[in-house]
């Protein structure tokens, strides 16, 4: 039977294509041919309802050639896999009824469980804190229930503050604890640029099955990519829904929340914000000091905790800088042969670091309250009256107020050409906030501590 079925697939091979046929036609076992029915078995219910669409045809007709008789197919669906062992309990759904990911088979494609992912971004060396210590608890939650209640999770905070890392690392740990599941992470730029040469060149049916039927888990970072693409939004969104009914996990990232990504479709935006929305928010002081020190463990570095805490207050809150910066020192200590030190840095970081830390304006407060809450200067001194904008505007003025000794008319002007009341009444406000509110205190703190003040 073996040698049947193989010469089956081989010449189903050539009639759908390479591709297909990895993806949708390997995968399926005979189990067994009697008489004039033959079972075959595929690997969760979704695969079935596409195979039998688009490929039952032409499965009975091979069986049929090769058998000498005319076979009714009978598909069953693979029996589930076992659940992870020691689940994370930080943030743990209760089981729900789930297709899931854990019915795939391992066979299916072999050495292919994690396409895009890096296999080094982990959650062992992802440094928690206070800004990202909500997200990394919803992350490992996503990884050891994937498809579950959390679904999709969304994960959102400004450019270079660990989101890939995050998210990837996620994809890591589900292939590490469930081998069979087919992991795919890709940003929303390629997406839209795959998109486009599967449209030139025909091929949509390949880019569909590599987005549908090969992932378990899809990644997309940075899915405010799909602003004002309309095409592109629609096949999204239908690979959304494939996804999401069949209960595999979607993860996503973004620099905004979802209702602040413009020319975003509602339907879009009202699937993002059904699930879990996970902020990370600029890193405090000790955190980046933190980072710092893994990030030269990793590199066979021993950073001195004065030199650590020198870059640390120079990146403005920056992970990606920091841990550039940090590259290039330790490139430059090799070449030079020469001890790690204040002084060494100086010199050789100076186009990438400021040699002191900048001046306290209210418009670099504003620049790192934006970076800390994930919003737009323009949104800080626009007129928009959102929560999400109102209390950082508030805050970048109690700031301001309190660190550069402007008088309040010179804040109003520098503020969107306010009237100094409205900044005499955000600073009493937050002042009084702060005294009840550990959270807006905390906040503020570690503000000042990316400020250096």
């Amino acid at each position: 039977m073996s040698s049947l079925w193989e010469d089956v697939r081989h010449r189903i091979e050539q009639r759908v294509g390479a591709q297909n046929y990895e993806i949708w036609i390997k995968p399926i076992r005979l189990l067994a041919l009697n008489g004039k029915n033959a079972e075959l078995e595929v690997p969760n219910r979704y695969y079935l309802d596409w195979v039998q669409d688009n490929y039952a045809d032409v499965l009975a007709e091979e069986l049929s050639e090769q058998a000498g008789h005319a076979l009714q197919l009978h598909f069953t669906v693979e029996a589930h896999a076992d659940a992870p062992d020691d689940p994370h309990q930080a943030i743990a759904p209760p089981p729900i009824a789930s297709d899931g990911i854990s019915d795939r088979g391992s066979r299916n494609h072999p050495g292919r469980t994690r396409v895009g992912v890096p296999p080094d971004k982990t959650f062992d060396n992802y440094v928690v804190g206070a800004c990202n210590q909500f997200a990394h608890a919803a992350a490992l939650a996503v990884a050891d229930f994937p498809g579950q209640n959390y679904n999709p999770l969304f994960v959102f905070g400004g450019t270079g503050l660990g989101k890939t890392h995050l998210v990837q690392a996620i994809g890591n740990r589900i292939a590490s604890q469930n081998p069979k599941a087919g992991i795919v992470y890709t940003t929303a730029e390629d997406f839209v640029n795959e998109m486009i040469r599967a449209l030139r060149f025909k091929k949509m049916e390949e880019f569909r099955a590599r987005y549908r039927g090969y992932a378990d888990v899809l990644v997309i970072d940075d899915i405010q990519f799909l602003s004002g693409k309309d095409r592109s939004q629609a096949e999204f969104f239908h690979t959304f829904e494939a996804l999401k009914n069949s209960g595999r996990q979607i993860i996503l990232t973004a620099d905004v929340l979802p209702r602040e990504i413009d020319k975003l479709e509602p339907r879009l935006r009202t699937r993002f914000e059904g699930g879990l929305l996970a902020d990370i928010q600029a890193p405090d002081l000790e955190t980046l000091i933190a980072i710092l020190h893994r990030k030269g463990d990793s590199l066979g570095l021993e950073v001195p905790d004065d030199l650590a805490t020198w870059i640390s207050q120079r990146v403005r809150g920056n992970i990606r800088e920091l841990e550039g910066a940090l590259n290039r020192l330790a490139a430059l200590h090799r070449f030079y042969n020469e001890p790690l030190s204040i002084e060494f840095a100086r010199r050789h970081l100076s186009n990438l670091l400021d040699d002191e830390p900048q001046a306290l304006t209210p418009e670099r407060i504003m620049r790192e309250v934006a970076r800390f809450y994930s919003i737009k200067v323009s949104d800080i001194k626009g007129s928009r009256r959102l929560k999400a904008v109102v209390r950082p505007r508030q805050i970048a003025m109690y700031l301001s107020r309190r660190h550069t000794g402007l008088s309040f008319p010179d804040l109003g002007r520098a503020f969107g050409g306010r009237d100094h009341s409205t900044v005499q009444h955000a600073c009493k406000q937050i002042q009084k906030l702060t005294a009840k509110d550990p959270d807006l205190r905390q906040h503020v703190e570690t503000l000042e501590q990316n400020l250096g003040v």
